[in-house]
């Protein structure tokens, strides 16, 4: 019988399931901007596209207190020398409450909670984060920690625009001075 007691609620758990979708040119409804580049994750309990999905997480029975999840970057960033010029994240959360959740952005905690408004969408601006490697890796971290009974997770969406560093002038001379010195030099040795 104790046997059976315990594997209910094993049974019972869900594990929450997370599928990434790589978007280029997304526009974002509510800046009216259209981003170079997206990370969407949808968040489920069991399989995908199910009536009320997303994760649920809080401080009540049979809930685990977190979701953590990592968004991928664009591939070779590297700032500096690249740059973010626009950056934002949206986390789209239901049943969030003034209770006081934490949310953790690539090891950085200055985040304000969830909004508990009706939309219960969160939008953190990352544009003018100048920490040492927050960009760099090739994921960006995301931690949301429910100090409530419970709340939902069902989107999070990176959206961001960036700049690849390009090559300065002088240091393309460099490079074609040094390829031609070294043509020259394999030249003169062949001949001799």
């Amino acid at each position: 019988m104790l046997i059976a007691v315990l594997a209910v609620p094993l049974a019972l758990q869900a594990v929450p399931l997370m599928t990434e979708t790589i978007v280029n040119d997304y526009h974002f409804v509510l800046d009216d901007h259209t981003y170079m580049y997206a990370s969407i994750m949808d968040f489920y309990e069991q399989t995908p596209d199910v009536w009320n999905g997303g994760v649920w997480i809080g401080t009540g029975d049979g809930f685990e207190p977190s979701l953590s999840w990592m968004h991928t970057l664009p591939p070779g960033l590297q700032v500096p020398p690249d740059a973010v010029t626009k950056a934002k994240l949206k986390i789209d959360g239901e049943y969030v409450d003034e209770m006081g959740n934490l949310i953790e952005i690539q090891g950085t905690w200055e985040w304000d909670p969830l909004e508990y408004m009706w939309t219960d969408n969160s939008v953190y601006s990352l544009t003018e984060i100048d920490q040492e490697g927050f960009w760099n890796g090739g994921f960006l971290g995301v931690n949301v920690f429910a100090g409530e009974n419970d709340l939902r997770i069902d989107e999070a969406v990176l959206m961001m625009d960036y700049a690849y560093a390009v090559p300065e002038p002088a240091g393309i001379l460099l490079l074609g001075l040094g390829l031609t010195g070294g043509l020259i030099y394999r030249k003169v040795r062949r001949a001799r």
